[in-house]
């Protein structure tokens, strides 16, 4: 697939969290027990998410080989360690929590991981979910604010009752004296938004940052607990003080042991997703989580992507993907065979505030 990604260079970790809800992956894809699924690695999350279904197999490929280095750490701190430990090495608890799995994992790494991960570790001492580029521009955020206005932001985790939440942030966030929105809009604009995500990547989005985004933050927080939401919490306030209920599944305490017993049903590929799936080995595919990879191609492109993908009548695949600044799939059509309803619905109820719609596509 001719792609933007595949003209930035590959040499950073530039997620270290996937943004896309497993709700949403849950629904879209119907995961059976005879399913092999692909899904794009990112930061993992998905990936050990997928497993704890479970299907049959599950793929984890990414262009990117410092995403799949990354979970390749956190599936060996899974199988070997225990959950307070994996738990410590992500930052939920605090620095000092890092430190001290760090220093229990660093011992049964083979020596080229131990020197990255040892380089990584001091560079990132908060942990691996705040240390992607686009995570530490997001979490810079918060800091640029006054501390009262901080303290007012805050006290949006307090409220039990939408309603409330909303009056609340339209009376003193939003307030005329307020300058939490001109800050909002002008931090995540378009050229600020490339500390988080290069500017190439945005070659054919149709709409740009700051008040897009705005505008999907009032409506997210007109039906949604910002206290329950773990994306939104860690969006403005970063990964520590989390509720362990509202972690996605795969870094709870109650899913570990689950998720250790499923690790021989992983493999891991670097590699381009699409062209996975029309090689023959991922003919063997049915189900595929591709994150937002089609933000970075044209609208042709896509076509002839999904054109090819439903040229084996034999074939049976469903997919799903998300949009964020680029409309993909807006309809069904020859070539593109999307589920509208379901993917009107998974779009309404999407735990990210920030995207602007998923897309499910099923070839039968």
């Amino acid at each position: 697939m001719n792609s933007e990604f595949q003209n930035v260079a590959l040499d950073q970790l530039r997620y270290s969290l996937v943004w896309e809800g497993s709700t949403t992956l849950y629904r879209a894809l119907d995961i059976q027990p005879d399913d092999h699924v692909l899904v794009i690695t990112g930061a993992g999350c998905n990936v050990l998410n997928t497993l704890l279904h479970p299907p049959r197999q599950v793929t984890a490929i990414d262009l990117n080989p410092e995403q799949n280095r990354l979970l390749r750490l956190k599936c060996h701190v899974i199988q070997h360690h225990e959950y307070p430990v994996f738990r410590g090495l992500l930052g939920l608890d605090g620095a000092a929590a890092v430190a001290a799995a760090w220093a229990v994992v660093r011992p049964d790494l083979p020596g080229e991981e131990q020197e990255f991960w040892e380089a990584f570790f001091a560079q990132h001492p908060g942990g691996l979910l705040g240390a992607g580029r686009l995570e530490m521009y997001v979490n810079a955020f918060l800091p640029t604010l006054a501390p009262a206005l901080q303290a007012q932001l805050r006290q949006l985790l307090s409220f039990g009752d939408i309603a409330k939440q909303q009056a609340y942030f339209q009376s003193v966030i939003e307030s005329p004296d307020s300058t939490f929105r001109p800050q909002f809009i002008e931090y995540f604009d378009a050229a600020n938004l490339s500390k988080g995500r290069d500017p190439r990547l945005f070659r054919y989005a149709q709409e740009s940052g700051g008040a897009l985004f705005y505008r999907r933050l009032q409506r997210h927080l007109g039906k949604v607990l910002l206290r329950d939401n773990f994306f939104s919490r860690f969006f403005f306030f970063g990964p520590t003080g989390l509720p362990e209920d509202i972690l996605p599944p795969c870094y709870q305490s109650g899913s570990y042991a689950a998720l250790r017993a499923q690790l021989p049903r992983l493999q891991v590929a670097t590699g381009e997703a699409t062209a996975y799936l029309l090689s023959d080995a991922g003919r063997r595919i049915t189900k595929a989580s591709l994150s937002n990879i089609f933000e970075y191609v044209s609208e042709a492109e896509f076509e002839r992507v999904c054109r090819q993908l439903g040229e084996n009548s034999a074939r049976r695949l469903r997919l799903v993907f998300w949009n964020l600044l680029q409309m993909q799939a807006p309809g069904s059509s020859a070539s593109v065979p999307l589920l509208e309803e379901l993917s009107r619905e998974l779009s309404a109820a999407e735990a990210c505030f920030y995207f602007d719609s998923v897309r499910v596509l099923s070839w039968a």
